[in-house]
């Protein structure tokens, strides 16, 4: 599962993550623990600069998840290169790859949670110039 992921600097990006080794379609690539912010710490959490590296737990119930790992430091793409699964009962995040990934490649999720969902808002909501990859 290890496949040697390290960080780089994209330009106009800024952090992004990269592999080392080949994945292969469908390979688990990652699993990283979740911290979870409960519902009080919403409006604080969300106001803070860390909002940008939070993922809904239970959008519902208003709470939060911080991923460990390199899990809150994957760059959006539309069309990405892999997705990812929130377990919500042993608080994990696994990240897979929806393509073959190739050594050097950076890899992307759809911040939308959907292969193909442009998700422009959250870009527009932190005054970002979106671009589409």
């Amino acid at each position: 599962m290890n496949k040697q992921l390290y960080i780089k600097t994209v330009k106009g990006k800024g952090r992004g993550v990269f592999c080392k080794q080949f994945i292969a379609k469908d390979e688990v690539f990652e699993t990283a623990h979740v911290i979870v912010l409960p519902a009080q710490d919403y409006d604080t959490a969300t106001a803070s600069a860390l909002c940008d590296y939070f993922f809904n737990f239970d959008k519902e119930q208003c709470t939060l998840a911080l991923v460990l790992g390199f899990g809150s430091l994957y760059n959006h793409a539309v069309h990405s290169n892999a997705g990812y699964n929130l377990n919500k009962e042993t608080k994990t995040m696994q990240y897979y790859a929806v393509e073959d990934i190739k050594p050097g490649t950076e890899i992307c999720i759809n911040y939308g949670g959907e292969y193909g969902k442009e998700y422009k808002e959250w870009f527009e909501a932190r005054n970002i110039i979106y671009k589409q990859a």
